[in-house]
């Protein structure tokens, strides 16, 4: 699986997602792009999943009709160590990755 981590994640976030090919956007040269342009990018790119942090409503209206998955992690801050303990929710997140989809991390109590 191909996963990109948004630039408000730690880069060392990539750790917790072994067996897949997985990059920063930083690392795909499209650091401080507008967030239509950077999903844009995105959907050119034929990655699987987009993981981000930004659960902005305005923001999430942006992720309908893409090529790929996005996970959006809530979580009381970007730190490493208040995003590891997400990690097994993270990992089953990614088993319902398919087209246009949007996975929430802890998922959404209904």
């Amino acid at each position: 699986m191909r996963i990109i981590l948004d630039e408000c994640l730690p880069k060392r976030l990539k750790h917790i997602f072994e067996h897949h090919e997985v990059w920063t956007v930083p690392q795909i040269g499209l650091s401080g792009a507008k967030d239509g342009k950077l999903l844009d990018e995105l959907d050119k790119k034929g990655i699987d999943c987009f993981v981000t942090i930004d659960g902005n409503i305005e923001y999430q209206q942006q992720f309908i009709d893409r090529n790929f998955s996005t996970m959006i992690i809530r979580s009381f801050s970007n730190r490493y160590n208040d995003l590891l303990h997400l990690k097994e929710e993270i990992i089953l997140g990614l088993k319902s990755v398919s087209k246009n989809k949007i996975i929430h991390i802890p998922e959404k109590r209904k």
